[in-house]
C-alpha cells in the first residue's frame, strides 16, 4: 500500500521501495522510450484495461462508503435522491417589455439588442423613442 511522506518542498506518493511516483514514471518512461510502435499499442491496450479495472474498483469503494454513512445517519440512497428532488426550482417570469417597435415587437432591453434598435440607432435615432409609456 502507498504511503505519504514529505521531502524537501511537497509530500509524495511513496511505495514500499521507496518509490515516488515521479520516480516510477521516469522508470517507466526509459522503458517505454525502447518499444516500438506495436508494443506501445499493446501497452496502451493494457494500460487501458488496467484503468478500467482501477476505476471500477475505486466506484465500488466510493459507493460501499457512500452507503456507509448513509446507513449511519438512518438514510437510504433513496432518502437522499428524494431530497434533491424537493428542492424548488426558481420559476423566472418573462422580463416585462421596454420597447416596442412601429410593427408591433417588443424587447425588455435585456439581451442582445434587437436588428430594428440597432438600425434605428445607426440611423441616428435614439432608443428612448421605442418606450413603452
Amino acid at each position: 500500500m502507498a504511503e505519504r511522506h514529505r521531502s524537501g518542498n511537497a509530500s509524495t506518493n511513496t511505495d514500499t521501495n521507496g518509490l515516488s511516483v515521479e520516480d516510477k514514471i521516469a522508470e517507466v518512461m526509459s522503458i517505454v522510450e525502447t518499444l516500438d510502435y506495436p508494443d506501445l499499442l499493446r501497452l496502451r491496450d493494457l494500460i487501458g484495461e488496467e484503468y478500467k479495472q482501477k476505476a471500477e474498483a475505486a466506484k465500488v469503494r466510493v459507493i460501499a462508503e457512500a452507503r456507509e454513512k448513509f446507513e449511519q445517519l438512518g438514510l437510504t440512497f433513496e432518502d437522499v435522491i428524494a431530497s434533491q428532488r424537493k428542492r424548488k426550482q426558481v420559476v423566472r417570469s418573462p422580463a416585462v417589455p421596454k420597447y416596442r417597435s412601429p410593427d408591433g415587437k417588443l424587447w425588455s432591453g435585456r439581451g442582445a439588442t434587437p436588428k430594428w434598435i440597432r438600425e434605428h440607432e445607426e440611423a441616428e435615432g435614439n432608443r428612448d423613442d421605442f418606450l413603452i409609456k
